[in-house]
């Protein structure tokens, strides 16, 4: 029986099954809150090779987790919960990492790798989750393109059903692994599995996955998508559409690739997509399930499987357990030996602790290190001289080279993770005179250079002695560990190369300057303010009597009153600035923001600004001044995105959500796009590239603008234009 989405998880699950199951089915409903789900080692491996990489971002790490459906609802949980903490609940994938941010999403990835290796070190099994991802991603792959092809708004609502449709399956598995693996890895056909996991634990993976789902209180039937993808025929032909969607996507999922038979183009039909040529979206999501495995290194499922005396499939080694455990062994060793290190100490203090760190990582004797431009107090990185860790190798100041200029092993190093030199261990002599001056000084058999880079900028190379060839050989497998200890040292140095006291007392003079300067550029600007002012009260007084130009010269006025405003409180600390917030009339607010932009000389007679606003909009409680401000950068942004060419903005309102929650405001354009480096760090202070008088910051303030306001913003740009959306909630807290 399925019972409706409004029904608890005790209430679908029922009380219908023999006596004798009862104790597990109360045992299992105690578990499942608790239970954490399994993962792909493989999108666990690539998450924590991403945040060693100097320049990611949030896309990129969206990109990966949104292939995994136990990852993907770890995040949307976290992210739910941390939204009641007085933020607006996320909408998307995207919005939930901007909600968590980067440090707490590296937290649940370390966290989870951790607690995936533990798990299968203790049960004894490592359960290959290879056939469940592959079934997962390729119906999400599925529904998203029946999505499109319907003309289904929500594309990737629709790609979570499929992906999440079987999330149920691994919180059993997470909840009771002995009572559930058997069932994991070996069924026939999903009417034989819920029938089995009914017997069992008086309920179905889909209602379990229903109800993981409700517990984020989306504004959406994703739930109800993921309670029915089982159901019959009959009762889902006059379902909404994203249930309708997710349950043809399950249905033709179970092909495998395969071509579809009349089975499935009848109920394709039934389902609402007569229309739909199914086998070549069959055959494309295909192809972008072997084009994703292949880049997360994930060996797709054959044929040939062992299986053990329990009757359950394994295959005969685990797909990417040992790089998960490796790889996770590596961040936490290089995490935990610089742990105490201190980034205020001087650059022979963390020097010192960076040689300690080398010595216990990887057995080595680390001699001297080649710092860029003595500890880089002048401008020329290119530039490296050595630095000895220890009174042997005191010589070493002596020794220097230039990047570009030198052939040296210890200059090559700088554009790798590491370089071994095994020259003394094969006989053969250094040809460059640097390396076998390095070689005789450090008096080892080998080399090892580790440059410590941050931020895309080599602060030194570690120069260290290797004992014998089996070293080199054991070395030579640890690239990556070398990779994340070159970053975690080359922070240390970046913020070491000036005395704490320097720093401070630098910092210290630079802000007090610049708060002396905007004084005085407050008070300059304040005077002719004041007089444009007072010239604006002369003329409306003047046109008052016939009418003319007198909502114009208000605006004007409320405009040049609102940056009087923003001056005066730019000194001030954001909580002393005085709060404007109260009941705002939107529309008329956008109104009077599109004709300021129209009467402006910036817009050419090429660009048309259309509004569609909603005419009963919800009242909405905001700072009117902060909205202004935040609207006025996103218009002014696509006026100027389409300088050139000509094109349409056009800004819509519409109550958001069920209730409604929010009020949506979009501003599009038809633009060129926002170019790729800088959709990467969108909400982030960029060079701009549309001339000096624009420093670049704009969609910056408008990223602060959002948070300040307890609102979302989400951003899609393609050749064909961008579009911004914001949500708004409603409500007066």
């Amino acid at each position: 029986m399925i019972h409706p989405q409004s029904a608890s998880l005790e209430t679908r699950t029922g009380r219908h099954t023999a006596p004798g199951s009862a104790n597990s089915s109360r045992d299992i409903r105690s578990k499942l809150p608790l239970a954490r789900l399994p993962m792909m080692p493989q999108v666990l491996v690539r998450l924590l090779d991403l945040y060693h990489q100097d320049d990611v971002n949030l896309g990129a790490i969206a990109e990966v987790i949104r292939h995994d459906a136990g990852m993907s609802t770890k995040v949307i949980s976290v992210a739910s919960s941390a939204s009641q903490h007085g933020r607006s609940r996320p909408a998307s994938l995207e919005q939930c990492l901007a909600v968590l941010g980067m440090s707490a999403i590296k937290t649940i990835v370390i966290n989870e790798s951790i607690l995936q290796v533990f798990r299968g070190l203790t049960m004894g099994r490592d359960l290959d989750l290879r056939r469940f991802w592959e079934r997962s991603l390729r119906c999400a792959l599925i529904a998203r393109a029946l999505a499109k092809a319907l003309g289904y708004a929500n594309h990737e609502e629709a790609y979570l059903g499929g992906l999440l449709h079987d999330v149920g399956q691994l919180a059993l598995l997470a909840a009771d692994a002995d009572a559930y693996s058997a069932l994991f890895m070996d069924h026939e056909g999903h009417e034989e599995l819920c029938h089995k996991e009914q017997v069992i634990f008086e309920l179905t993976h889909a209602e379990v996955g229903a109800w993981l789902v409700e517990k984020w209180e989306l504004d959406s039937l994703l739930s109800d998508s993921v309670l029915y993808h089982h159901d019959s025929v009959e009762r889902i032909v006059g379902a909404q559409a994203l249930v309708r969607i997710v349950f043809l996507a399950n249905r033709l999922t179970a092909l495998n690739g395969t071509a579809p038979k009349k089975t499935e183009v009848d109920l394709a039909g039934l389902c609402g997509a007569t229309h739909v040529d199914l086998p070549p979206l069959i055959e494309n999501a295909e192809l972008e399930l072997v084009e994703l495995a292949e880049q997360l290194g994930i060996e797709l499922i054959k044929a040939s499987v062992v299986v053990d005396g329990s009757g359950s499939k394994f295959d005969v080694v685990p797909a990417g357990v040992g790089d998960l455990t490796e790889r996770l062994r590596d961040v936490l060793l290089v995490d935990r030996v610089f742990g105490d290190a201190d980034p205020a100490d001087t650059v022979d203090a963390v020097l010192l602790s960076i040689a300690q760190a080398a010595k216990v990582l990887f057995s080595v004797h680390p001699a001297l290190c080649f710092l860029a431009n003595n500890s880089g107090l002048t401008q020329r990185l290119d530039q490296y001289r050595g630095h000895p860790l220890g009174n042997r190798f005191a010589k070493a100041v002596q020794l220097e080279f230039v990047r570009g200029q030198c052939s040296a092993e210890v200059a090559r190093a700088i554009d790798h993770a590491a370089l071994i030199s095994p020259r003394g261990i094969s006989g053969t002599q250094p040809q460059n005179l640097l390396d076998e001056q390095l070689m005789r000084l450090v008096g080892d058999e080998g080399l090892l250079f580790v440059p410590l880079r941050s931020n895309r900028v080599c602060h030194g190379v570690l120069v260290a002695g290797v004992e014998n060839a089996l070293q080199v050989e054991m070395l030579g497998k640890r690239m990556t560990c070398f990779e994340h200890f070159g970053r975690m040292a080359g922070d240390l140095l970046r913020q070491a190369k000036v005395p704490v006291n320097k720093r401070a007392a630098r910092a210290n003079s630079t802000a007090e300057a610049l708060r002396s300067h905007m004084r005085q550029v407050i008070h300059e600007t304040s005077n002719p303010l004041s007089i444009i002012m007072n010239y604006l009260a002369a003329l409306e007084t003047k046109f008052a009597s016939n009418g003319i130009g007198v909502r114009e010269l208000s605006i004007v006025t409320e405009e040049i009153d609102r940056v009087s405003k923003i001056l005066q409180t730019a000194l001030k600390d954001p909580d002393e600035r005085p709060s404007a917030v109260g009941a705002l009339r939107l529309n008329a607010l956008i109104q009077d923001l599109v004709a300021l932009c129209r009467a402006s000389s910036f817009v050419s007679s090429a660009i048309d600004i259309e509004t569609e606003l909603f005419a009963q909009l919800p009242e909405l409680w905001s700072d009117g001044d902060q909205l202004k401000q935040l609207l006025l950068n996103l218009l002014k942004n696509s006026i100027e995105a389409m300088d050139s060419t000509g094109g349409i903005v056009r800004v819509s309102t519409a109550p958001w959500g069920i209730g409604p929650t929010h009020i949506e405001i979009r501003v599009q354009d038809s633009g060129p796009g926002i170019p790729a480096e800088i959709l990467d760090q969108l909400y982030q202070p960029v060079t701009s590239s549309k001339g000096q008088t624009h420093l670049g910051i704009g969609l910056a303030i408008v990223g602060q603008l959002v948070r300040d306001l307890n609102g979302l913003i989400n951003c899609r740009s393609s050749d064909r234009g961008t579009s911004f959306q914001l949500l708004l909630p409603l409500g007066q807290e």
